[in-house]
């Protein structure tokens, strides 16, 4: 019955896309630090050994402490409960953390798990960017998730991305990040997520592509063609600083 509740509501928030917007309700007191921040939310989450952990800390720990824009695609009140990790940075150091998916269930799910510094909107990402390059001038980190990778299908998700980035674009300054998930260098990163299945699909697609299947992996391409800044890590996930 939850689950019918959950699709009568995504269809109504469909029709109102980009008028949807709620902030977080929690009071939330700050961390000790980053590092305590960092592992109290794996160990609350229970996946102390999360695939995206490497790539999330190393985003956080470039963010140097200080107060961040943060731009998130795909509200995450589950897995790594991102937009909780991103809430949890900005309620000890200071900024707002802006998210966004096109159902309502993890929005509103994030929200209730978040602080008034968090603002989440049911809306496509894409559009979305429009939406928020109004509201604010400039991103410190910029996350994006709202596409999962399908080996049966992969270019969507890649497609996708790659419309999202170039949205992102006008929010982007110098040291800006950006992190995007599901975007495997390899088939080894992608088994580590997901166990041995796949590794047919995932070579079939590079080798007729002339690239790894992944959501971000047109923006990799493009980016190390043009060299706007350096790749800090690329694991399962991609993190670059522009």
């Amino acid at each position: 019955m939850e689950q019918v509740l959950w699709k009568i509501l995504d269809v109504a928030a469909r029709n109102v896309w980009g008028q949807l917007e709620t902030a977080g309700t929690l009071s939330k007191e700050r961390s000790l630090s980053l590092q305590h921040l960092f592992d109290e939310h794996f160990q609350r989450i229970g996946q102390p050994n999360h695939v995206c952990r490497p790539t999330l800390w190393l985003a956080l720990e470039n963010l140097q402490g200080k107060s961040a824009i943060i731009i998130e695609t795909g509200s995450a009140a589950h897995g790594t409960k991102s937009s909780v990790l991103f809430d949890d940075y900005i309620c000890t150091f200071g900024g707002a953390l802006y998210s966004v998916d096109n159902r309502a269930e993890p929005m509103l799910k994030a929200r209730d798990q978040c602080s008034r510094n968090s603002v989440f909107f049911c809306d496509d990402s894409v559009s979305f960017f429009k939406t928020i390059s109004n509201k604010i001038e400039k991103a410190d980190l910029i996350y994006l998730d709202s596409w999962d990778l399908d080996l049966e299908d992969p270019l969507p998700a890649a497609i996708h991305g790659f419309n999202e980035f170039i949205h992102a674009l006008p929010l982007v300054k110098t040291g800006t990040l950006l992190l995007i998930d599901d975007t495997p260098k390899s088939f080894e990163n992608f088994k580590e997520a997901h166990g041995n299945q796949g590794e047919r699909q995932f070579e079939s697609f590079r080798n007729k592509y002339g690239f790894n299947p992944g959501k971000g992996s047109l923006v990799e391409k493009y980016l190390q063609s043009n060299h706007f800044g350096e790749t800090l890590s690329h694991q399962y996930q991609f993190l670059y600083r522009f």
